[in-house]
């Protein structure tokens, strides 16, 4: 799911910088308005996937780490989507062909890492 969000918001951005509409002020506005539907979906598909886990495996513990990391991961995946084209746009670099195979990778990664992050910290009320 955060790589779908990622690619999505790349695609919003990418179009912004080759039709030349993004301002500074429209690009701050974007990535705000893009962090806004990171925290929605976040909220949702995090809600929804708590109630699954806690029903499927009747522990509120899995619950909440699988459905906080959903949150925290596509709220950074949707960042992520923004803001690395705009990095790379920058640096003279071409977002379009550069972006997705970074976007996935840096998602991949830090997804991990929240989850077994979490993880981590409830371990003892996991097992």
């Amino acid at each position: 799911m955060t790589g779908n969000t990622g690619t999505q918001s790349l695609a919003i951005v990418v179009r912004g910088l080759v039709t030349e509409e993004l301002t500074m002020q429209k690009t701050f506005s974007l990535i705000f308005r893009e962090l806004l539907v990171g925290i929605m979906l976040g909220v949702i598909n995090g809600v929804i996937i708590a109630i699954i886990a806690y029903f499927w495996q009747q522990n509120l513990a899995l619950g909440l780490v699988v459905g906080a990391s959903l949150f925290a991961t596509l709220i950074i995946g949707t960042l992520a989507g923004t803001v690395i084209p705009l990095i790379l746009n920058k640096f003279k670099v071409d977002p379009a062909v550069a972006s997705g195979p970074l976007i996935t990778t840096i998602n991949d990664i830090l997804s991990l890492l929240i989850y077994f992050g979490i993880a981590a910290m409830f371990i003892s009320k996991l097992m």
